[in-house]
């Protein structure tokens, strides 16, 4: 277990570019930028996973369909690393964007055991029942999920809002090479 909680970690620091491309190819105007991303996810690898990845990368930025595969899948990687660890390790991993890390440490230690993933989604799907408009939950199992939001909610917030910062953090890494090449392309034209 703890092997592979080990290999979460490093995945989500080895993708966390493919959130950040994920996240400026979903809309028009930063999607420009989401193929500087992914080369600074390529910069990440060792020299011999580069060198391997090099013509794949080629190749999937040879099109617009490619470029999506590679950055969806890029993003699962990510994901399924983030869901799987524990919030503990979150804290870990995360603790350095808080000013006073060891203050809150105690809130993420109430969650002690519990995955990133499985509260974000219980979380999440105490929302749906909350705000079903379709009565297709008994006031019963909506007063759960209402306990369910008051006890998550706090943590579920932090790890979200620790999740932006993290990603508005490596925004100017993933997008100086994008904005040096167009510069530079409509500097150089007569």
């Amino acid at each position: 277990m703890e092997k592979e909680n080990q290999n979460y970690l490093e995945d989500l620091k080895l993708y966390q570019y493919a959130d950040v491309a994920g996240r400026l190819a979903s809309d028009k105007k930063t999607a420009i930028f989401a193929k500087g991303a992914l080369e600074k996810l390529l910069e990440q690898m060792d020299p011999k996973s580069r060198n391997l990845a090099d013509s794949f990368v080629e190749a999937a930025f040879a099109s617009e369909e490619g470029n999506k595969i590679a950055i969806s899948k890029n993003m699962e990687k990510y994901q399924n690393a983030l869901n799987n660890l524990t919030v503990s390790e979150f804290y870990d991993v995360r603790k350095g964007l808080l000013k006073k890390s060891e203050e809150y440490k105690e809130v993420f230690e109430k969650y002690q055991g519990q995955t990133v993933g499985s509260i974000m989604k219980k979380y999440e799907q105490s929302q749906k029942i909350v705000n079903d408009k379709d009565d297709l939950f008994d006031e019963k199992r909506k007063e759960e999920a209402k306990k369910t939001i008051e006890k998550l909610e706090r943590i579920y917030n932090v790890i979200s809002l620790l999740e932006q910062k993290n990603y508005f953090g490596l925004i100017k890494g993933a997008t100086e090479g994008t904005f040096d090449k167009l510069i530079g392309g409509l500097l150089k034209k007569n």
